[in-house]
């Protein structure tokens, strides 16, 4: 008998720390559900980021390799919290059908940005590759299944829509993300809208930066309307802090 109600009492131990485990995993998946974030650049003067960008693609029978890196560095952080930002291409390197070329030096761009992400410079030409790259965010903090939806509009009349939506929690390149679906579609057209561009951004949470971003090309509309598929896809990441 005693032998039976030690089974009995190890058995309902075993219970009590199975349940106990459920608990506080249903606990912390409760918490991470709810859990919000206010997505926002935080940088200080002199805060230089590296990147590497990569893109292959293949249309019509035409291939193109396109490798790039290029930095990043805040000049200074203005009164109302924008930054200016200067971005310099270090080198990079173009392959169209097996032919490749060395891309010639440009000047650096310095343009200034809102703590959410989103460029202050006028005149900004709508680009599906920036969309899909760049995120503006929104005033309100998110949290997992946040979505929301940005529009930018070119001179030519073009519209492309980025759609976000928040996945989950990441760590990546030892750094806590947030990693959001993004989709980019060309919405010219509103009753036929193109989708062009999808995949994953991985934001890092202390400085709001994308610590890497993966897509995949679709298709493209061509400047007289009509459409093209196309196979390839975009990759980005964070060499330095």
């Amino acid at each position: 008998m005693r032998q039976h109600g030690g089974v009995r009492f190890g058995l309902i131990l075993l219970l009590v720390v199975i349940l106990a485990g459920l608990a506080a995993g249903g606990f912390w998946w409760w918490t991470e559900r709810h859990r919000e974030y206010l997505l926002r650049l935080r940088l200080k003067p002199g805060d230089t980021l590296r990147y590497a960008y990569e893109m292959n693609m293949s249309a019509q029978g035409q291939t193109m390799q396109f490798s790039l890196l290029l930095s990043m560095k805040v000049l200074k952080v203005q009164k109302d919290g924008s930054f200016v930002i200067r971005t310099q291409v270090e080198s990079g390197m173009l392959k169209v059908n097996g032919a490749s070329m060395a891309l010639p030096n440009t000047p650096p761009q310095t343009e200034t940005y809102r703590p959410t992400g989103r460029r202050v410079s006028s005149g900004r030409v709508a680009s599906p590759l920036a969309e899909f790259v760049e995120t503006s965010y929104p005033k309100e903090p998110v949290k997992i299944g946040s979505t929301w939806s940005e529009r930018q509009k070119a001179p030519d009349g073009s519209t492309v829509e980025a759609e976000y939506r928040v996945e989950g929690r990441e760590r990546v390149q030892k750094r806590d993300t947030l990693r959001l679906a993004v989709t980019v579609r060309d919405v010219s057209n509103p009753s036929a809208p193109v989708l062009m561009l999808s995949g994953h951004q991985w934001v890092d949470l202390s400085t709001g930066m994308a610590v890497r971003v993966e897509g995949q090309l679709h298709q493209a509309r061509l400047p007289w309307g009509s459409t093209i598929s196309m196979e390839g896809n975009v990759k980005v990441r964070l060499l330095s802090p």
